[in-house]
């Protein structure tokens, strides 16, 4: 899966280029690991590319926010469509990630939070 990903004063911002299902999420999951057994804690998940997102995807979100909150981290989610909220909504996970409209918004967030 093609995915951008920066890092922005500790904050990993990582920006998928395609939706995250099941023909996706491995790869997905095959890029983040390297970040996580690396140190890194805190992920900002751009979805302004991602316009759909199955159960796959979404196992793959919450692995990511399970890993790294082993090591106090978080995973904040920014640029979602209605369709992925409406996902999240029903799912209940808009309840587990903090959600932003920007990128930078969410990475902000973290310095706010120190």
């Amino acid at each position: 899966m093609d995915c951008m990903i920066a890092e922005r004063d500790g904050v990993a911002v990582v920006t998928p280029a395609a939706d995250l299902d099941n023909q996706t999420s491995r790869e997905f999951q095959d890029r983040l690991d390297p970040l996580v057994t690396a140190g890194t804690c805190q992920f900002v998940l751009d979805l302004q590319h991602v316009s759909f997102l199955d159960s796959a995807g979404l196992a793959a979100l919450v692995r990511l926010y399970k890993h790294v909150r082993i090591g106090e981290g978080d995973v904040r989610l920014a640029g979602v469509c209605p369709a992925v909220q409406k996902i999240l909504d029903l799912t209940r996970l808009n309840r587990v990630f903090a959600i932003y409209p920007t990128a930078e918004e969410a990475a902000a967030s973290f310095r706010r939070a120190d």
